[in-house]
């Protein structure tokens, strides 16, 4: 008998830490907003040498640089879920000159 009550208390012990711990690793487990996008075709006068990002939110009247001469894909980890975000890209030149935004991607975080 008592060995079978140590096994039935192993088999709750074993439920109560899957319980406690798994829902805390899924609530800390970060989001994030992956972009691609292709190069535009190649023009005369400038070899592009990476893209700036910029995102905004519904709140925020203009878009805000994130990162800087940035390679595709490009991952923003500093998303909060719940939230809208919208996206444009620009071109770099090996001058500094910056292309026009792209078109906006819009991505709401779960």
């Amino acid at each position: 008998m008592a060995k079978a009550l140590t096994f039935l208390g192993l088999i709750l012990f074993v439920i109560v830490l899957v319980i406690v711990i798994v829902p805390h690793y899924r609530s800390d487990r970060p989001h994030g907003v992956t972009l691609t996008w292709q190069p535009p075709p190649p023009e005369s006068g400038g070899e592009i040498v990476g893209y700036n990002v910029y995102r905004k939110t519904d709140e925020t009247p203009k878009f805000v640089k994130i990162a800087e001469r940035v390679r595709s894909p490009y991952e923003d980890t500093l998303v909060m879920s719940g939230r809208t975000y919208f996206y444009a890209v620009t071109s770099v030149d090996q001058s500094g000159r910056e292309s026009r935004y792209s078109a906006v991607t819009r991505a709401t975080v779960p």
